[in-house]
C-alpha cells in the first residue's frame, strides 16, 4: 500500500514501532522534504497533514513484508537512509544491508551500521531526532523545533461530537484517563499505576463525564477503574478509532491523564494538558502542556499528587 502526496527525493525514512515513535519523529519527517517514509499500518495515520512527505509505503515487521522493503531500498534511486531514534534492531540491519550509501542514526549500540553518527542519545527522542533532522537536511540546528504536532480537520471534529454527543463537546468538557498502556496494537510489558487511583483522579476531578481510552490488551484496567468511578463514565476502544479521532476527544476534554503510550502522545501532540505518569524505561511525551510525573515505583505516587500537579498546569492553562 503506499499515498502519494508530492515527488519523492533521494531520502528515505525507515521509522518503526507505532504512533508514539511516528510522533516522536515528526521532526524528522518534517525537515526532509520529499522523502519516502516506510511506517507501520498504525503509524500511517499520523503521517495525515504532513506536506513533506513525498510518498508514504506501509509495512509490518514480517519476514516477507520485510523482504519486501529490503527489494525496495535496493532497487530505488535513494542515496540517504535515516532510522529515527530509538531504532529497533530489525530496522537498523534493514538499513545497513539495503547498501545505501548514507545511513544515519543517533551514535550508540548501532554504530556498526551508521555511516553518519548523530550524538543525541541522551536527549529526549524528539531533541534526538531534531538532530538527525538537521543532518539529514543537512542544516544547521540553530534552536530546538516544535514539539509534535497533530490538528484534526474540522469534519473529524464534528462527526466525534455526534458520535458520542453526551460526553464529547456541549460545553462541559469530560477527564480522558488512560488506566491502561493506551496503544493501537501492542500491549504496555511493564507495570501500570493502580486502576483504583485513576477512579480517585476521576471522582475528585471537576469534571462531571469521564472517557476511559482502552487499547491492545487494556479491558482489565477499564473494568477495574470503571468499577470505581461515581460519574458518568464511558469506555472507547481505541480499535474502533483514527489517530484523528483521539486526538480531537483529547482536543475536546479538560485534559488527559495517563501512561506512556500512543494515546498520551496522541494527547500532548494535540495541544491538550496531559498529566503523563512514567517509570524507566517510560518516555513521557514532550509538548508545551505536559507535566510528567517521574517515579521509580507507581505504588508510592498517590492520587493526591497527581491530582495537584494537574490541578496546577490547568490552571497555568487558564491564565496563559
Amino acid at each position: 500500500m503506499s499515498t502519494e502526496a508530492r515527488p519523492a527525493s533521494q531520502v528515505a525514512i525507515l521509522l518503526g514501532g507505532g504512533v508514539r515513535e511516528a510522533l516522536m519523529a515528526q521532526p524528522l519527517l518534517r525537515a526532509c522534504e520529499g522523502a519516502t517514509v516506510f511506517a507501520s499500518p498504525d503509524a500511517v495515520g499520523t503521517l495525515l497533514g504532513l506536506p513533506s512527505v513525498g510518498r508514504a509505503l506501509v509495512f509490518d515487521d514480517s519476514p516477507r513484508e520485510l523482504f519486501r522493503v529490503f527489494q525496495r531500498l535496493r532497487t530505488s534511486p535513494i542515496g540517504t537512509i535515516v532510522v529515527p531514534f530509538p531504532a529497533r534492531f530489525t530496522h537498523v540491519a534493514l538499513a545497513y544491508f539495503s547498501g545505501i550509501p548514507r545511513r544515519l542514526l543517533v551514535a550508540g549500540v548501532n554504530d556498526w551500521a551508521a555511516t553518519v553518527h548523530v550524538r543525541a542519545r541522551r536527549l529526549h527522542p524528539v531533541e534526538a531526532n531534531w538532530r538527525l533532522a538537521a543532518a539529514a537536511s543537512q542544516r544547521p540546528v540553530l534552536a530546538p523545533g516544535e514539539p509534535p504536532r497533530l490538528q484534526p480537520p474540522d469534519a473529524v471534529r464534528n462527526q466525534a461530537m455526534a458520535r458520542w454527543p453526551a460526553f464529547v463537546g456541549g460545553g462541559r468538557r469530560p477527564l480522558v484517563l488512560i488506566p491502561g498502556g493506551g496503544n493501537w496494537s501492542r500491549q504496555r510489558s511493564g507495570p501500570i499505576w493502580p486502576a483504583e487511583r485513576f477512579a480517585v483522579v476521576a471522582n475528585q476531578s471537576t469534571a462531571e463525564r469521564i472517557i476511559l481510552l482502552s487499547g491492545a490488551g487494556d479491558a482489565a484496567q477499564m473494568r477495574e477503574t470503571r468499577a470505581g468511578i461515581a460519574k458518568p463514565t464511558i469506555v472507547i476502544n481505541m480499535g474502533d478509532l483514527t489517530v484523528e479521532e483521539v486526538a480531537v476527544i483529547s482536543e475536546l476534554s479538560l485534559g488527559v491523564v495517563g501512561h506512556d503510550g500512543d494515546a498520551l502522545h496522541v494527547a500532548a501532540a494535540a495541544r491538550v494538558s496531559v498529566a503523563a505518569i512514567v517509570r524507566p524505561p517510560d518516555i513521557p511525551p514532550m509538548g508545551e502542556r505536559v507535566v510528567t510525573l517521574h517515579v521509580d515505583d507507581f505504588e508510592k505516587l498517590p492520587a493526591r499528587q497527581v491530582m495537584e500537579a494537574f490541578s496546577k498546569q490547568a490552571r497555568v492553562d487558564t491564565y496563559a
